[in-house]
């Protein structure tokens, strides 16, 4: 995976634990006068308060276990005195060090009793640190709406109460939401309010962090000499204050810089330093995600054996913390390294692992998807099936119990008098006959159930294959594409009725004739993924035939412009469909060809080579930062061969060992038949592909367009 994301990880943690800290924090040089001080202390309230302020400075230096003995010391005098203020400060350090320990079911505990204490007490400087406080753990959750709510209750306190600390705190909290959101102008505006109010308290720790938060935009944007600059000011605010926390989020933070560089013996230096001091520690989490990268790292160097050690290490931690998506991130390092070793049963294993979590995590936080209506189909018919089956079944049981009680009847009325037997006999004679009646009843009611089923199963049916004649029309026919591109295939594979794939052809005369073509894939399959190609579709046929543009990278920046305007229409949905695309505009001519991609590629075999142009990492379609998209201008070569293929092709599980055929094979697989004839290539691609997924499923939809210059 991305080391990326573990980085980003870190630099949350970091900032976390600085304002947790907040005002009350002893330093390291103070602890030996406040020890003198303690001595001389009568059992009163300013002894709860020394005895709070050692528990602080002893968790600022990691010493955890002195940390607590203080503050139960300070909890129970203060309880003996009846010092609320007090009580409330031991609680809000306890709940620090359960956060440092990462026991963060128990922090919350704790602040919410420091909350409840302050409320009482009408305290808003100690409520808004309260809020602060629960809100970074909603955060650290990923609850970020919850988060953002505890925030600005802090804020709006701490403003009426001119507290600058206190605003610089949830300034910085607020630009990690933006941050974590990826709006890096806004995360900036936030830290910079920040850096300013701490830069004028002279509050170092404050302005480490905000050191810390900018260096990791700038890394973010690539700009690694400006990152590292930030990351080292932090770096020596730390060391000054004998942060250890922080110094080992400084020390991930550039080792990992140096290995976006490629630098990777320098990288494991500081990741080593890093992981020296985490195990003085102590801190469960941090270590986890110090594994995730060491993982990471020897995964990039392909020493595997090490990177299964790392990634064994971070599991067993994350499943100690109850940290979810750290042991996601682990299964995934874990099926990197057991496939670079060729064990492949346990890569599939790990990589199932790492999918199921993803899949868990994203049905918990995820708003709601749209249903599959094929899927909504076979669920809604067997159920209508088993209802039906219960029925009959129920009917069936209701007959033989009534006829066994009229059978017991019979036998007791034997014993009457043949007047009364008679009169019985008549008399079950009709019950009979009227059970045989609603018996019938029952079967007519359920076979007119079974008949309005299975019309209804029809109707849906027929209403799939008629949207596939609606998304038929959005094609461009074989003989139209042959008019214009001579020598050239489509391979078009749905996976269900309808697709989320198209392909798509227009041609334009300027000074000499341009052909544009496209292979697109929109977001889903099925009918959603279909519902989705008409809308981006009439987005391309718009830019181009009502827009007049030509340039495939304005194309693409018109398309999401529409495509984002249509799904804008709902104010109460925040709809995100949109698609990936690869889009050509040749001139035969002269041989130009331009082109621009979203997050697709383009191919040209050449000579029996094959050469890649890289896509823009961004779909078509809503984002939180969208880039204009980049247009690249290509001179073909007679002979060259252009290919643009959705994911489908190379994401297809199968073979022996039940893995993807992946990218790299299908780009080995078209330099292999590139000799042959386009009509050739496409049957050889249609058949390796059968060949590939043997009895599995096919996972998506594909759509891939050759063409020959």
């Amino acid at each position: 995976m991305p080391l990326i994301f573990i980085y980003r990880y870190f630099i949350l943690s970091l900032f976390f634990t600085v304002f947790f800290i907040g005002s009350n924090t002893a330093q390291s040089s103070q602890l030996d006068s406040l020890l003198s001080v303690l001595k001389t202390h009568k059992e009163d309230t300013n002894k709860v308060l020394t005895l709070k302020n050692l528990c602080a400075g002893y968790r600022d230096i990691g010493e955890y276990k002195n940390a607590i003995s203080y503050a139960n010391r300070g909890l129970s005098l203060g309880r003996e005195l009846n010092f609320k203020k007090g009580i409330s400060f031991c609680y809000s350090e306890i709940g620090l060090i359960h956060f440092d320990q990462s026991n963060f079911p128990k922090a919350l505990e704790y602040h919410f009793k420091a909350l409840k204490i302050n409320s009482e007490l009408g305290d808003k400087r100690g409520i808004a640190k309260c809020y602060m406080n629960i809100g970074i753990i909603h955060y650290y959750h990923s609850n970020f709406p919850k988060a953002l709510e505890y925030y600005f209750k802090s804020l709006k306190i701490d403003t009426e109460l001119a507290d600058k600390n206190g605003i610089a705190g949830c300034y910085s909290n607020i630009g990690l939401i933006h941050y974590n959101q990826s709006n890096f102008p806004k995360a900036l505006e936030y830290y910079y309010k920040a850096l300013k109010i701490n830069s004028e308290l002279g509050d170092k720790r404050g302005k480490s962090v905000c050191y810390m938060n900018i260096g990791n935009i700038h890394d973010n944007q690539s700009n690694y000499p400006q990152a590292l600059e930030y990351f080292n000011k932090s770096l020596k605010i730390d060391t000054e204050l004998g942060d250890k926390s922080g110094i080992i989020k400084c020390y991930t933070n550039i080792g990992l810089i140096h290995f976006n560089q490629n630098n990777y013996p320098k990288a494991l230096e500081y990741l080593k330093k890093a992981l020296k001091i985490e195990i003085e520690l102590g801190d469960k989490s941090g270590l986890a995600l110090l594994h995730l990268n060491f993982s990471s790292i020897n995964n990039k160097i392909k020493q595997y054996s090490l990177a299964i050690k790392h990634a064994n290490e971070a599991i067993l931690l994350s499943k100690e913390v109850g940290e979810i998506d750290n042991l996601r991130l682990a299964h995934e390092e874990l099926a990197i390294a057991q496939e670079g070793l060729g064990n492949y049963k346990d890569a599939y294993l790990n990589h199932k692992a790492f999918k199921e979590i993803t899949d868990s995590i994203f049905n918990i936080e995820n708003s709601e998807q749209l249903s599959d209506i094929k899927t909504n189909f076979e669920v809604e018919k067997r159920e209508s099936e088993l209802k039906v089956a219960h029925e009959i079944e129920q009917t069936k049981k209701n007959a033989q119990i009534q006829q066994q009680k009229l059978l017991r009847n019979g036998l007791i009325i034997g014993f009457g008098t043949m007047l009364v037997l008679t009169m019985f006999i008549y008399r079950s004679y009709r019950q009979k006959q009227i059970a045989n009646n609603i018996i019938s009843q029952q079967k007519e009611e359920v076979e007119k159930q079974r008949s309005k089923v299975e019309h209804q199963n029809r109707e849906i049916l027929s209403s799939i294959e008629y949207a596939k004649r609606i998304q038929a029309t959005i094609l461009p026919p074989s003989k139209v594409v042959k008019k214009h591109l001579k020598d050239s295939f489509i391979l078009y594979l749905p996976k269900d009725i309808v697709a989320g794939d198209f392909y798509w052809m227009e041609t334009v005369q300027d000074d000499e004739e341009i052909i544009l073509f496209a292979a697109c894939d929109c977001t889903g399959h099925g009918v959603p993924g279909a519902l989705v190609s008409v809308i981006c579709s009439n987005a391309l046929n718009r830019s181009v035939n009502e827009y007049g543009i030509t340039n495939p990278a304005l194309i693409l920046d018109k398309v999401s412009e529409l495509v984002i305007k249509d799904f804008s229409k709902d104010e109460y949905e925040n709809v995100r469909d949109g698609m990936d695309t690869s889009l050509c505009a040749i001139k035969l001519q002269t041989g130009e060809l331009q082109w621009a991609g979203a997050n697709i590629p383009l191919w040209i075999v050449r000579n029996g080579e094959l050469i890649e142009i890289k896509a823009d990492k961004q779909p078509i379609g809503k984002m939180d930062k969208i880039k204009p998209f980049t247009n690249h201008i290509i001179n073909l070569q007679k002979g060259d061969i252009i290919y643009l293929s959705t994911d489908g092709y190379p994401d297809q599980f199968g073979g022996v060992k039940e893995k993807k055929y992946s990218k790299k094979a299908f780009r080995q697989f078209i330099v292999s038949i590139c000799h042959l004839t386009l009509s050739e290539q496409k049957t050889a691609i249609y058949n390796e592909h059968n060949k590939w997924r043997g009895d599995n499923e096919q996972i998506d939809d594909i759509c891939i367009f050759g063409v020959k210059i």
